[in-house]
């Protein structure tokens, strides 16, 4: 997350004083919690490091971690945007095993026939090829290319109509190629649990509400805020029925506060 930063209120119309993330969090079934975060600075910072600095240490941290204990990473999936599809933080997930499923950006080039291609220059040697359904107002096609460092990799390429009747597209690339592009498209989609996690924390665990000034202060601040999250998590695991983040929210608030 960056230290300080101006954000654009919306809805006041005004700019507020918050924080913007590197955040890598855990998905398994309804579970959802951060893994880990890290305090990003600015540039002019002497601990300054890039974002995808940042994603690529800490997965070269969690593949030693779970070395030592004997776990394996070879059944997790890596998802990322576009933003993080470079090769330190893809070598750095293959290095540890992972299953890739990302965005490639549009400066990635791929083997594909006798040419190297982009993601956006296969789209236009394909689009008169017969699509495959894939789910309402979605077509996909399925190419296997070759990337000079990721190595034989699948793009499948999804064509999506608009309500205005606009056609778009995009790539998304996996480098497990018994994958099929259903899974790859419904494994990639589980990325909007991210926005919802900060949706989460934002409105039930006040995340970014705190005024401070000084690194240490913020740092302690998220760790608290996590572990809070993370609490939430378990607590909606071991409850006899399914409820929502912002119910065992409040169930917890009752038990801490009214007892």
């Amino acid at each position: 997350m960056e230290f300080i930063h101006k954000l654009y209120d919306h809805s006041k119309k005004r700019y507020i004083m918050g924080y913007n993330y590197v955040l890598m969090i855990v998905s398994s079934g309804d579970m959802i919690f951060p893994l880990s975060f890290v305090l990003w600075l600015p540039e002019g910072h002497p601990g300054y490091r890039s974002k995808n600095d940042i994603a690529r240490d800490e997965l070269i941290k969690l593949k030693s971690e779970c070395d030592k204990k004997g776990f394996g990473l070879g059944e997790t999936e890596f998802l990322s945007d576009s933003a993080y599809c470079v090769q330190k933080v893809i070598k750095a997930a293959q290095n540890a095993g992972l299953r890739i499923i990302t965005k490639p950006a549009n400066t990635h080039k791929f083997e594909f026939g006798n040419e190297k291609l982009t993601p956006k220059e296969i789209i236009g040697k394909i689009t008169g090829l017969q699509w495959k359904y894939l789910c309402p107002r979605h077509c996909y096609q399925r190419v296997r290319v070759r990337h000079h460092v990721y190595g034989s990799v699948v793009l499948t390429i999804r064509r999506r109509r608009l309500k205005n009747g606009k056609i778009i597209y995009d790539a998304l690339m996996c480098d497990k190629i018994f994958y099929n592009s259903v899974r790859i498209h419904k494994s990639y989609k589980k990325r909007w649990e991210i926005e919802m996690c900060f949706k989460y924390y934002k409105q039930y665990l006040l995340l970014g509400k705190s005024r401070f000034g000084k690194i240490a202060s913020v740092r302690s601040a998220l760790s608290c805020v996590a572990i809070a999250g993370l609490i939430v998590t378990l607590f909606r695991r071991r409850f006899f029925r399914k409820i929502s983040f912002r119910h065992a929210v409040r169930l917890i608030s009752r038990e801490l506060f009214e007892t």
